[in-house]
């Protein structure tokens, strides 16, 4: 059964992680962007995580997805990956990442977050979404997801851990769907 579904976009897709992917996602892995990420350093944790991602997306506790560019005709190439976490069905609410190469334009990870906001709002009814940008991340993103609709709603001070005794601020970033959104992305996906 298949609870992960793929979904285009302009430029791309987004599709359920595979076994197959491992080597992709270790080269994504190996240029964290998060700051005080170290670089992966056992692929077997990849092997886990795709399996988990089955178990994630059956249960609601999560989704993931490989971001690819590309199209039928010539083909796609593994660029990243989108990532639904701290999954709260009851409260109508789910966080969202994008981990990628710097080939991943600022305008596919919009494309990559409108298109997973679209899916959850339409199958789920999902209408709070939450991104969380940690200082030391590229500068364009808080931009990128302004232009979609989020809005800056908490800076946490020393909120991001980097090692031992080094702290960074995170800001939370949250778009809240008005009903008339729900409705159209129910429309959108019948």
């Amino acid at each position: 059964m298949k609870f992960t579904p793929t979904l285009t976009f302009e430029g791309g897709r987004i599709r359920p992680l595979e076994a197959t992917d491992r080597d992709a996602l270790l080269v994504v892995y190996q240029q964290p962007e998060l700051p005080g990420q170290r670089p992966l350093e056992q692929p077997e944790q990849l092997d886990r995580m795709i399996e988990l991602s089955v178990q994630m997306a059956a249960t609601q506790r999560g989704m993931m997805w490989a971001i690819e560019l590309g199209d039928d005709a010539s083909g796609y190439q593994l660029l990243g990956m989108a990532s639904a976490y701290d999954w709260q069905p009851s409260l109508l609410k789910v966080a969202l990442r994008i981990d990628g190469l710097s080939a991943l334009t600022m305008a596919n990870r919009a494309a990559v977050l409108c298109s997973c906001i679209h899916f959850m709002a339409a199958k789920y009814h999902l209408c709070n979404f939450a991104y969380a940008w940690v200082q030391g991340q590229s500068d364009a993103i808080p931009a990128m997801l302004e232009s979609i609709g989020f809005r800056a709603s908490v800076i946490m001070r020393d909120g991001w851990r980097l090692g031992q005794h080094d702290y960074c601020e995170q800001t939370l970033y949250h778009r809240i769907l008005a009903t008339t959104d729900m409705d159209t992305a129910t429309e959108a996906n019948v």
